[in-house]
């Protein structure tokens, strides 16, 4: 029997499909949490014509592919009518809201285009047109003889120079880290990263239109010279601040001391965190944020997943909150702890809780959260943080020049940075 071909706006889809892929990118994160999670294809193209299958991409090491490969099968039929080699892998999965497909790819090969070529198509609308074009021309036709022709079209795509442009940009962005919000974007990890692919990457983070509208923070390492620097400032960006990184690996001595109570977000209502919360921020030796709570509560949603509740912690004494702690395990690890904040209210501040606490905080990260080493972060003004992380036995592994862009769509941003660094505050 001839399979035909239908088409139909994603908008008809839309709504669906962005439920359908969040629920199996959460799926997918927790059973491998190392892994890149997107949603490609048409349903992920505003002004799409789409046959409405729900398309993710899982992007992972080539050490890490088979493991995810077998992973991913415990969750989803293998896709016998796909290609499978050593670096790609496709599966399947009847959704009872939409049909779903996941392409498995290795970082870096020449089938792991997925995302840059859905990004292409967001970015040059003409191209939709034309694919859309093609679509029409096939409606109802043989499914056979469609996808011949679209896999001449996007051929055609790959060889164009708009198509290499995005291409070179992933190719930047896939040697540093983004840790993104819906208001801002910190780029960090570009410690590897040569003075020309510096130059690059704050290239293409500029005229990257998904940017547009975010407040822009770049971590730079000290071994960046002068050019570097002024590159920053001639390209819209200014030195905010210089933050700490220090690390701290467990012993067999590492143990969870019990100094304070604690109730987390499963406990207590979420404006009284908050509150609590916006007074632990108050005084701030780190530099100020831009966003107001909500923004920060919603930050804390975004990257740390429907489990947020569980890291969202305020310490007690004599039933009196004298802070806020948020352990976690940093998001595409499987055991890197780190504090999405740490901080004191005004009244629990200099005298010696500081120290107490983290070390309490650390003790939840090894056997609540199962991290084996600890990353931290403040900023090289908050003498009083870096007290406690050296009174902890932390170790200082890196410093980092904060730059922020000055504006962004022609609007002015503020002196805020939003503190995702996982800088800890005042102590």
């Amino acid at each position: 029997m001839i399979e035909k071909v239908i088409f139909s706006p994603e908008e008809e889809f839309r709504e669906r499909a962005v439920k359908v892929f969040e629920k199996h990118k959460t799926k997918i994160q927790n059973k491998i949490p190392e892994a890149e999670v997107y949603h490609v294809g048409s349903t992920a193209v505003t002004g799409s014509l789409t046959k409405g299958d729900v398309d993710l991409q899982v992007r992972v090491t080539q050490e890490g592919f088979d493991e995810a490969k077998t992973k991913l099968s415990e969750l989803y039929p293998v896709n016998t009518g796909s290609d499978q080699t050593s670096y790609f892998c496709a599966f399947e999965f009847e959704e009872d809201v939409l049909p779903v497909g996941f392409q498995l790819t290795v970082k870096g090969t020449s089938v792991d285009h997925f995302q840059q070529m859905t990004r292409f198509f967001i970015e040059k609308p003409s191209y939709t047109e034309q694919y859309n074009s093609l679509k029409k021309r096939y409606e109802g036709a043989d499914m056979e003889a469609y996808r011949k022709a679209k896999a001449a079209f996007l051929t055609d795509v790959l060889e164009t120079p708009s198509y290499q442009e995005i291409a070179d940009r992933f190719a930047v962005y896939d040697k540093v880290k983004f840790v993104e919000g819906e208001q801002y974007v910190t780029v960090e990890d570009t410690r590897d990263l040569t003075d020309q692919e510096m130059k690059n990457l704050v290239t293409h983070l500029q005229k990257d239109p998904s940017f547009d509208s975010k407040e822009m923070t770049l971590l730079i390492p000290n071994k960046f010279n002068v050019n570097i620097e002024s590159f920053l400032t001639n390209h819209g960006f200014r030195l905010h601040d210089e933050n700490v990184m220090v690390k701290k690996a467990w012993n067999k001595e590492t143990r969870q001391p019990h100094y304070f109570d604690t109730a987390s977000l499963h406990d207590i209502p979420e404006e009284a965190f908050k509150d609590i919360w916006e007074q632990a921020m108050s005084q701030s030796l780190n530099a100020p944020s831009s966003l107001d709570m909500d923004g920060h509560m919603q930050s804390v949603k975004d990257e740390l997943g429907e489990d947020y509740q569980s890291s969202c912690l305020v310490a007690y004494e004599d039933g009196l909150p004298i802070g806020v702690v948020m352990p976690h395990i940093e998001p595409g690890t499987t055991d890197e702890g780190r504090l999405f904040y740490f901080g004191l209210v005004p009244e629990a501040r200099s005298q010696g809780k500081s120290k107490r606490l983290h070390r309490q905080a650390l003790g939840l990260l090894k056997e609540k959260f199962g991290a084996c080493y600890y990353i931290g972060s403040t900023s090289r003004k908050n003498v009083p943080m870096l007290k406690t992380f050296e009174a902890n036995g932390c170790t200082v592994i890196e410093r980092n020049k904060v730059y922020k862009r000055v504006s962004t769509a022609g609007k002015k941003i503020d002196k805020g940075e939003y503190s995702k660094c996982k800088t800890a505050v005042f102590c």
